[in-house]
């Protein structure tokens, strides 16, 4: 005789986690505050490449929307873009950063770790 199953089952749920929360080890590297009329260079690694998370972090006033983060990885053609309150994972020897647009100011700022 099968035993009746118990319809109270607790539902696992993931708890909610920040991007640091789920990588293991993340070492402090620098701030970013760029301007958007100029390349800022913000990493420029050794010989061998590392990952680096790149974070745009939001504006300081309600009032503005903040800008785009345009991040540039080893001289690559491509530009990639970081939005406002969001992180972004790179492998890179060299990173260079500038404003997008979209904000009331001209600037953005952040920082950036080494992930291993």
């Amino acid at each position: 005789m099968a035993r009746p199953r118990n319809k109270s089952r607790a539902v696992v749920r993931p708890a909610a986690h920040h991007a640091a929360d789920i990588v293991g080890i993340q070492i402090p590297t620098g701030r970013i505050h760029a301007q958007g009329q100029h390349w800022q260079t913000v990493l420029e690694a050794g010989s061998s490449p590392m990952i680096y998370r790149v974070y745009n972090a939001p504006p300081r006033t309600l009032a503005d929307p903040g800008n785009t983060m345009l991040v540039e990885v080893d001289g690559a053609k491509r530009v990639l873009q970081v939005g406002v309150g969001t992180s972004l994972d790179v492998r890179a020897k060299r990173i260079r950063v500038k404003a997008g647009t979209g904000g009331a100011t001209s600037s953005v700022e952040g920082w950036y770790v080494l992930v291993s």
